[in-house]
This record gives C-alpha cells, structure tokens and sequence, in this order.
C-alpha cells in the first residue's frame, strides 16, 4: 500500500504556491487574502473565503469549508486526496478556477472572482439531442456500481427501494461518479456526445477558458421524467463531507426542463378510484411513499409528486389537480416552514375549487423520516389531518 508523508507534501508545497497554481493572483508578501469562494457548488457573489497565508489555511465563513493546500484541491477540483496530492507534485498546471483581482482592494483583504461559466444554449441542441444525452447520462448514474451506490444511501434512511423498482421494473436511484470532476463528460464524449451538448442538456459547466467539467458531483441521483417517461432532467441530493454545500441541486433550465414546470414522480402506476395525490416539499419525501405503498402493494392508492421546494407554480398546480380527480394530500414537512407551505398550498386548491387533506406529520418529521420507521403503518398519516377548508381557518 502506498505510503503518503502528507507533512512533507505540505512542507514542499505552501498554500500560496497551490493557489495561485489553481489561477487566483495571489500580491507578494500578504499574509491574508480575502476572496469570493471557488468551491464548486457556492455560489460566493461577496467574498467570504480568508486565505491565511502565514499558517496555510483556508475558511469560508459562507460553505464551512476550510483546510490545507491538500483539502484546497481535493474541494475546488472534487478529487480524492490522492489525486490532489498527483496534481499538486505534477509540473502540469492546473485548470483555472480564480482569475481576477476586484478594483479597489486593499493590501491583505484583495478580492478574487470566479470565471463565469456558460449555461445551457436553448436553440443550440434540439430536445431530442438533449433527450439523447440525459439518456445517456441516466445509463451511467443508474446502473451497475453507481446504482449500488445510490441504493446504499437510501437504506441508510431505510428507504428499501427493491420493491418499487421491480414494480416500474428500473431503476429509481443512481450516483454521480467519483474520481476526476469531468467524469461523466468524458463519459458522454465517449459516447458521441459534443461538449455543446452536453452544456445544454444541464450536465457540466463550461468556463471561458474552455475547462468544462460535471454538474453534479457526490449526489444521490433521481431522475426527473416527462409525460412520455423520458429522463428530461435530474435532482442531485448531497452526500459528501463539505459543510454548506446545498442539500439538492436541480438542473438548470434546458431545452427539456424548467424548475416550475416540472414535477419529480417516483412511479406512475395506474391509480385506483380511490387514490390520493401526494404533494411533497421533497424529491425524498416522494420517493419515501412511493417505496412503502409498493412495499405494501399499494401503488395504486397512492400518487406522490414533489416540485423543487415549497414553491409550486400555477403550471405545476395545473399537472397536479389534472391527475386525477380524488382527494389531494398536502404533506409539507412537520415543521413552521412546512406548516407554512401547507396552508399556501391549501389557499391554492380552494382558488381551484378543490378541497384536499393536510398530512398531520409529527413536529419535525417530514414524510421519509416518518415512513422510515413506521412503514406501512405510516401510510395511515395521510389519511388523517384536517381539510384544506379547515386549515385556512388555523
């Protein structure tokens, strides 16, 4: 097994040395240097990042993290420490994160900006191309190992997905890949997919300098399907060490997905009479009932859907009481941001002329963490609660 001497690599190689190699100009002599955060998924508009030069460290007050010259490539490049310590011992350059130095800035407080990146083109790629690559990309994130890996998570919720998924009869959970940060654009270029392509399906960001690399990078993977059941997009749920990386990432508009139009549905069986639509805050949430109503052999009783938050749009409202016709359950989380959401959403139905139910889950549990220990008993929730008509009056 190889040995690292990560004391000496650190000793060889100062903070200052590895940043600027990363591309951020870093004046001769200060001791600390105040810059707008590179980290991957901050997207740092007022510097929040102190650079101490004198002891090698970095914080940011704004995602938490902080480290050494090591942990400095391992979280801007999402590489493994032995990869950062390679890049850092190689004579090659690495690709550029940080360039320009703000006006203005003084002595040991001068201010660095990220590269702007380029975002989807919507009439460079047709959405059947685009359709094309998310394809492509859903055959990587969901099968074989990274389809292992995406289940692992969610039993560690205990969220048994073996039921739901010989029931639709694929799969319903995948990963990102691990390693390099392009891993699933080369992927895809390997597959005969353009970089133009790839930008515009949502899937990796592209800088002016030409460095273009994955959006989604240590997620839990679920797809987001249109009508036809096509992959049109992807909600990425966090599971790495980094302090305030956000929690879910949704893809960014594309010829093929809008965050207000679409919804996440984890299954789509046909429903019973008697079904109810679920509203959930979360894509977990969704997929949490879907799993225990497929469990129990209930799918058809049951249609959880998820939008990206507590906003549901008026396109998404349409979809939602368009589904069918029986009771729709409103099933935010157990806490004041939820119970918020759940008198909201009822005000919408009622404009709707519909009436529906409030889920009544316990203070501070939400549907999945419910469900993981109640199981089909804890179906039982949301079918008892208060008619939209009464929460209005609370």
């Amino acid at each position: 097994m190889m040995s690292l001497d990560f004391a000496s690599i650190r000793a060889q190689h100062s903070l200052a040395e590895v940043v600027a190699r990363t591309g951020l100009f870093v004046p001769p002599g200060v001791t600390d240097y105040k810059v707008c955060c590179p980290m991957p998924d901050h997207d740092d508009r007022n510097p929040s990042m102190m650079l101490h030069f004198g002891n090698d460290r970095f914080h940011c007050f704004g995602c938490g993290a902080h480290g050494d010259a090591i942990q400095w490539v391992e979280s801007v490049y999402r590489v493994s420490v032995v990869e950062a310590i390679g890049m850092i011992e190689s004579s090659t350059a690495f690709p550029t994160i940080v360039t320009r130095p703000i006006a203005g800035a003084r002595d040991r407080r001068i201010t660095g900006s990220k590269l702007k990146c380029e975002g989807p083109d919507l009439e460079r790629t047709s959405i059947e191309r685009v359709k094309a690559v998310l394809a492509e990309a859903w055959s990587y994130y969901g099968f074989g190992r990274l389809h292992e890996e995406g289940r692992r998570y969610l039993y560690g919720r205990r969220i048994f997905v073996d039921a739901l998924e010989a029931e639709v009869g694929e799969p319903v959970v995948g990963h990102t890949p691990h390693g390099s940060a392009d891993r699933l654009v080369s992927r895809l270029r390997q597959r005969g997919f353009n970089d133009d392509e790839v930008v515009d399906a949502g899937l990796a960001r592209r800088n002016d300098r030409g460095q273009i690399i994955d959006v989604f990078r240590d997620r839990v993977m679920l797809p987001v399907k249109d009508a036809d059941g096509d992959v049109v997009g992807f909600v990425g749920r966090y599971d790495g060490k980094h302090h305030g990386v956000p929690k879910y990432l949704n893809c960014t508009k594309t010829v093929a997905y809008e965050k207000s139009i679409n919804l996440y549905r984890p299954s789509c069986p046909t429903l019973a009479p008697t079904a109810r639509i679920i509203l959930c805050e979360g894509t977990i949430d969704a997929l949490a009932i879907a799993v225990v109503a497929a469990s129990a052999g209930r799918s058809a009783q049951f249609a959880p859907i998820a939008g990206s938050g507590l906003a549901i749009s008026d396109a998404q409202w349409d979809v939602i009481v368009g589904m069918h016709p029986g009771m729709i359950v409103l099933s935010a989380d157990g806490d004041a941001p939820g119970r918020k959401a759940n008198l909201q959403w009822s005000l919408t139905l009622a404009k709707r002329g519909r009436e529906g139910l409030v889920a009544a889950w316990p203070e501070g549990e939400d549907p999945a963490s419910y469900l993981a220990w109640q199981g089909d008993a804890g179906l039982a929730s949301i079918s008892v609660g208060l008619r939209t008509s009464e929460a209005t009056l609370l």
